[in-house]
């Protein structure tokens, strides 16, 4: 394996794929709680995030959101990261969320031997992603 020297390359790390908002309920549930802390998440994107902030590495995502509130609102808490969004796409908002949504995902923290519990909402069409 032929490994580039970091003085050629732009990125560190490039994270390839969906990053949603993050609802956590605190500690309630899902289903009684009336108000949500928002984060922004996904696998990849946490990993690059985390290379960024943590070790101060170059770090890129490409990626998809709808251009509406919650897309903005995820786009924001992505520069707060300091992850580069150079590979953003955006996608055009039909205002229903029938033609893409933004990835929603709420997840309730475990307890003692009850593990953590998620939902998920998201409807990004895999030709969204072309470039």
């Amino acid at each position: 394996m032929n490994i580039k020297q970091k003085s050629s390359c732009k990125y560190d790390l490039i994270s390839l794929g969906e990053i949603m908002l993050r609802l956590d309920p605190g500690d309630v549930r899902v289903r009684t709680t009336r108000q949500f802390q928002v984060r922004e998440g996904g696998g990849e994107y946490n990993v690059a995030r985390g290379l960024k902030r943590c070790f101060g590495m170059d770090t890129g995502v490409a990626t998809a959101l709808v251009d509406n509130e919650v897309g903005r609102l995820v786009e924001d808490l992505i520069f707060q990261g300091g992850v580069d969004m150079s590979y953003l796409k955006w996608v055009e908002s039909d205002g229903l969320g029938r033609k893409a949504r933004n990835g929603l995902n709420f997840t309730e923290r475990g307890f003692g031997v009850r593990a953590a519990k998620g939902c998920s909402d998201c409807k990004i069409k895999e030709q969204d992603y072309a470039y």
